[in-house]
């Protein structure tokens, strides 16, 4: 955004007490004068103009509201041109039409810090923002994009202290959080836009995005007290939860997973089975998927599909100790005691303090002997 580089402050003649419809100059505090680019001072033959001076307090609203004078100066401005407000605004949609987004951010800058009292402009502000980030975005300029969003979310924020029943702001930037992913911060804004909304087609339409993020986030703390419940070894009531996650959505492969584990551990390995050949279906690949799928063809009596469900995990994870170690035991098990020393070697090669690697290397260096 252009800054205050080509604003000069003035001081009006000692004396001066001119008044301007009932607006009366005061000769001590210092006038902003909009200059010519590059001139670095007044030019002597051009003298001020009263719309020199009207630039630079626009220019001064726009980038520094909080200055010592910002009430005089919005007081001599709306003197100068009452209708100011309204002039920028049109202004600043002419600019933004023609993508010159750094000024009418200036503009509509300039109009809100002229009027706080108004949410329409700190909207009108917030969208410039929002076009300067999917510029920033096209150009894969993340900085930038970043701070464009940032400066959207706090311009809404801003507007939302000042005025937190505006319908139009907080549907604004509830919907701005629910595209971000921000979905806590979504529902509480547009639920309270359905508080205050008057019946109409927008309220219709955000009232089933309401609905559609209220089903999502219930069924995603469904799932995580799925997960919950695995962690303090809950098999069956994480087993209910994640069926009941899946009723409402089969295509989230965490919860088929979640689902596999439980049947796993309560021996239940055909439909566990079942569940992890799901989240591969779904288009997941990892290697724990594998590593359970691995357990299950064991536990199922195909020795050989547990090895290769196995490979297949360390193609993924070849540093993993703990799949080296449980294919080896395999390996093992079986009398293919070269390819279960070799996978032995290369897990005491990354940690050759894991137990699981140190049984191993003890039990094949004994059968050596």
């Amino acid at each position: 955004m252009p800054n205050l580089e080509d604003v000069v402050f003035i001081t009006l003649p000692d004396g001066l007490g001119q008044q301007i419809e009932g607006f009366t100059f005061d000769p001590s505090i210092e006038l902003p004068v909009q200059i010519a680019d590059d001139s670095g001072e007044i030019q002597s033959d051009e003298g001020i103009s009263f719309a020199m001076i009207a630039s630079g307090l626009i220019k001064v609203m726009a980038h520094n509201p909080t200055h010592p004078h910002s009430g005089y100066y919005r007081s001599l401005l709306l003197t100068l041109q009452p209708e100011i407000v309204k002039e920028l605004q049109l202004a600043a949609i002419a600019r933004a039409n023609a993508e010159d987004y750094d000024f009418a951010e200036e503009l509509f800058s300039a109009a809100l810090n002229l009027n706080r009292n108004e949410p329409q402009l700190f909207v009108n502000l917030a969208l410039i923002y929002g076009h300067k980030a999917r510029q920033a975005l096209d150009n894969k300029e993340q900085e930038l994009y970043d701070e464009a969003i940032e400066r959207q979310l706090k311009t809404l924020r801003d507007g939302l202290e000042l005025h937190a029943n505006s319908e139009l702001l907080l549907a604004e930037y509830g919907m701005l959080n629910l595209y971000l992913g921000n979905d806590e911060i979504a529902l509480k804004n547009l639920n309270g836009y359905l508080k205050v909304a008057e019946a109409g087609e927008k309220r219709d339409l955000i009232e089933k995005q309401v609905n559609q993020l209220s089903e999502r986030l219930d069924n995603e703390k469904t799932l995580y007290a799925a997960f919950d419940a695995m962690q303090m070894g809950q098999d069956e009531r994480a087993l209910a939860l994640s069926e009941t996650f899946i009723s409402s959505d089969k295509q989230q492969w965490g919860a088929w997973f979640i689902k596999g584990w439980a049947h796993r551990r309560l021996g239940d390995f055909k439909e566990a089975q079942e569940a992890f050949l799901r989240c591969l279906e779904l288009g997941e690949e990892n290697a724990d998927i594998y590593n359970e799928l691995s357990i299950c063809a064991l536990e199922l009596g195909n020795s050989d599909l547990s090895k290769e469900y196995l490979e297949i995990a360390l193609e993924l994870e070849d540093d993993n100790v703990k799949l080296l170690s449980n294919l080896a035991f395999i390996h093992m098990r079986d009398g293919e005691f070269n390819r279960a020393y070799e996978l032995m070697e290369r897990g005491l090669a990354i940690d050759p303090n894991d137990p699981a690697i140190q049984y191993l290397q003890g039990e094949l260096t004994r059968d050596e002997e």
